[in-house]
């Protein structure tokens, strides 16, 4: 290992890599932090810039926007109210009521180095995890990858909001875009309908109108909202006795932010609940969470930035994209012709190495960065919405085009957004779509491989052991948040007057503003 950390290290450091390892923490925090645009969707516009660029730059640059974005949501929620992403939700909970009364800066300052200490954790978790997966993974044929495949698909229970139908309906819509083109085994083609759909659906132009496109049509719609004065900012520092009071709250935050990014389907507004929730039940100190407490604003930080690393170790392993925005890094990779699971520690070891570091020197770099611009933030954020969404728009078009010089990969950007945008009228997640949309076509290979291997059988399910258990926790996994609603629903028509203090957390998981 030490010597692919070496080597992780000589193709990290370069000048270019550090411009744009710099350049990217600056771009995902100023898009966090404006309400109404997202870490996935800066990710997604700039996927298509990468392609001229070399497979560790381009890499270092998406990871040091995903870090930074998920951190910049912090600002708008503490200065203004308003989380720029919705993971940042619970960090309004406190983080604004301490801003009202004077210590806009320290709750800033407490979400920066909660970030950045969450970030750290995650990445180190991130390069130690994934390399041994990955050494299980060698070990893994067509009939454990469909399992696999299979555990990432069942997440779609867990992702699809309030409605369980919705979230089936959304899946079910993505499985049927992952089988369009020609059959794996046979060739033949499906759904094709004579036009350019041969190779099957453009999976970067697909990502870039659900995140690209729909942003743009959904702030239009919006009135504008006033928002009244934004608080000053003084020191940002907290000060070392801050940091020895908060380190108890990072540590939990962390590890609950990385044990949940691990977990296929999670997702940072998950994590960022519970880890709140959890320091607000162990809290003893004034005041009390709610009102301005700092645990408050340190725990959830924490955990935001500690999704991070976490969403990563099932798709740099296992070849499984455990959210959106890891769903989008393998629309970088594939871009480049890497592949991810084992093949991607076996031959192409210094990418995969420069992405660990990537992700721990991307938040090192956030630190004095954020600690430095916080103080022009209130300029940054009074930027018109309509000069952004154009601007939004045009990135969208242009990268698209840029990839293949394809009008066809323009059109079905706009074809994604226009249904992104039609689940977001109809109250539809498009979680479930994206990832079915990503693992339907991997599972139905491996499934295909499996059957040839094994004659047409399908005892494959049963007599291969990690195959079995991968299947059995896909049951679990996708019955058990079926039923936990079910339970929840007729709780609710018994006891309407009843309200559970998780049901904040639920109704926002239909955002994919993370995951």
């Amino acid at each position: 290992m030490l010597q692919n950390i070496l080597a992780g290290f000589a193709a990290l450091f370069t000048w270019e890599n550090i411009l744009f390892l710099v350049f990217g923490t600056l771009v995902g925090l100023i898009i966090g932090a404006l309400p109404g645009l997202t870490g996935n969707m800066a990710i997604a516009l700039m996927v298509p810039i990468t392609y001229t660029m070399s497979a560790t730059t381009g890499l270092v640059f998406l990871t040091a926007i995903y870090c930074s974005s998920i951190f910049g949501g912090s600002i708008s929620a503490i200065l203004l109210g308003i989380p720029g992403t919705i993971s940042s939700f619970a960090t309004t909970l406190d983080g604004y009521p301490m801003a009202k009364q004077g210590k806009a800066g320290q709750a800033l300052g407490i979400s920066t180095i909660s970030s950045v200490f969450g970030g750290l954790f995650s990445a180190i978790v991130l390069m130690f995890l994934t390399t041994v997966l990955a050494e299980f993974a060698l070990k893994f044929g067509p009939a454990e990858y469909f399992a696999v495949a299979v555990l990432g698909l069942s997440c779609i229970a867990s992702i699809g909001g309030k409605s369980i139908i919705k979230g089936l309906l959304s899946g079910f819509i993505g499985l049927f875009f992952a089988v369009i083109g020609q059959d794996p085994q046979r060739g033949t083609k499906r759904f094709v309908f004579d036009i350019h759909l041969l190779s099957g659906v453009t999976l970067v132009a697909a990502l870039i109108g659900i995140f690209g496109v729909i942003s743009v049509l959904k702030n239009a719609e919006k009135k504008s909202k006033e928002t009244g004065p934004i608080p000053e900012v003084d020191h940002v520092w907290i000060g070392w006795k801050m940091c020895k009071k908060l380190l108890p709250t990072w540590l939990r935050g962390s590890v609950i932010g990385t044990i949940i990014g691990i977990i296929p389907g999670a997702g940072t507004n998950v994590a960022t609940f519970l880890a709140y929730d959890t320091e607000n039940k162990i809290n003893r100190s004034k005041p009390k969470f709610g009102e301005g407490n700092p645990k408050g604003v340190a725990a959830p930080e924490a955990a935001n930035n500690g999704v991070t690393g976490g969403s990563m170790v099932p798709l740099l392993a296992l070849g499984v994209p455990g959210n959106a925005t890891s769903a989008l890094f393998l629309g970088a990779l594939l871009l480049k012709g890497l592949t991810t699971g084992p093949v991607l520690f076996t031959e192409h070891a210094d990418v995969a190495y420069s992405l660990f570091l990537a992700f721990f020197f991307a938040n090192i770099v956030m630190a004095p960065l954020g600690l430095f611009l916080l103080r022009y933030m209130k300029k940054i954020l009074s930027i018109p919405e309509s000069l952004l969404g154009g601007i939004i728009l045009a990135f969208c078009v242009t990268g698209v085009f840029s990839i293949s010089s394809s009008s066809f990969d323009v059109l079905t950007c706009i074809f994604f957004g226009l249904l992104g945008y039609a689940f977001y009228k109809f109250d539809i997640p498009t979680a479930p779509l994206i990832v079915c949309l990503v693992l339907g076509s991997m599972a139905e290979s491996n499934l295909q491989q499996a059957l040839v291997a094994n004659k047409g059988s399908y005892s494959f399910l049963w007599t291969h052991p990690v195959a079995l258990v991968v299947l059995l926790i896909s049951l679990v996994s996708f019955f058990v948040p079926i039923i936990s609603k079910m339970v929840k629903s007729y709780r609710k028509s018994r006891h309407p007057e009843v309200v559970a203090a998780g049901d904040l957390a639920e109704d926002t998981s239909d955002e994919m503003d993370d995951d």
